[in-house]
Formats: structure tokens, C-alpha cells, sequence
């Protein structure tokens, strides 16, 4: 295991956790994520997304899943947009596309903040040991989004 891939909601609860093997983030980790939610929620209509660089990787989910292409959009979060030119400001920025209200985009990073104790602890844990971390520290935040509910 060389690292970890979340999914979260807007309210950066996480909905799914990847482990990568080998190299770096790929699309085929985001895409494998999209079909685990759509296997466990056959009947979403639509997904609005948010990824670092969603012009690539809507190209590429075009390429390889065409029949995704009226069901998934993908725009860039406000804080990874400062890295592009001008044209991906107006295409992909979340202000300017209906359906993403005043979402952020940088939703996992408090994921991450909120997990930021596991990782060391993670560096020197077995597979299965890290897997039962992050099982029941999702579990822990489940709870607490339930109980808020009531």
C-alpha cells in the first residue's frame, strides 16, 4: 500500500476509501470510486464532482466510460484553480457552473485534517491493522452525523 483515495460528500463526510498500490493517484482510482457509488446507488441521476484537474480527467472519463458523459461533471476546486490559465477559470470554476451552489471543492483536505492523527500511526501498522484504523474512524464520524439527526 502506497497510499489512501477518499471520496466525500460536500459536507466532507467520507462516502469511500481506496487503497493505491504501486504508483502515484490515477484516474482509474477516481473512476473505480464512481462505479463503487453507482454499483451501491443504481438509481443517482446525476454526480457533480470536484477534482484537482477535472479538464484531464473529464477527457479521460469521456474516453474511457462514454456513457458517463451526461451523468458526471467534473469542475476544480477554488483553491487548485490559481494554478491554471484564465480559460479553466471561466470552464471549470464552481461559481459558474449550475448545480455546485458555493461548494468549495477542497472538501477532502478536511477529511484529511480530521484523519491526521492516523497517519503515523498508519506508517508502522500492518495492511489489515491501517484498513481497521480508517474502518472505525469512519465509523466514529457515521456516528456522529447520526446523532446529530436525531
Amino acid at each position: 500500500e502506497s497510499g489512501l483515495v477518499a471520496v466525500t460528500c460536500f459536507h466532507s463526510t467520507n462516502l469511500r476509501f481506496l487503497n493505491i498500490y504501486g504508483g502515484g493517484e490515477r484516474y482509474s482510482h477516481a473512476i473505480r470510486m464512481i462505479e463503487a457509488i453507482l454499483d451501491d446507488v443504481p438509481e443517482i441521476q446525476s454526480i457533480n464532482m470536484c477534482y484537482d484537474v477535472a479538464c484531464v480527467f473529464e477527457s479521460a472519463l469521456h474516453k474511457y466510460k462514454p456513457e458517463w458523459k451526461e451523468t458526471i461533471r467534473a469542475r476544480t476546486g477554488r483553491f487548485h484553480l490559481y494554478g491554471h490559465e484564465d480559460s479553466y477559470h471561466i470552464l471549470y470554476n464552481l461559481l459558474r457552473t449550475q448545480g455546485y451552489g458555493l461548494m468549495i471543492g477542497e472538501e477532502p483536505e478536511h477529511l484529511w485534517f480530521i484523519i491526521l492523527h492516523l497517519i503515523q500511526s498508519g506508517r508502522v501498522s500492518s495492511g489489515p491493522r491501517r484498513t481497521q484504523k480508517i474502518d472505525s474512524c469512519g465509523m466514529y464520524q457515521y456516528c456522529r452525523i447520526m446523532d446529530n439527526t436525531r
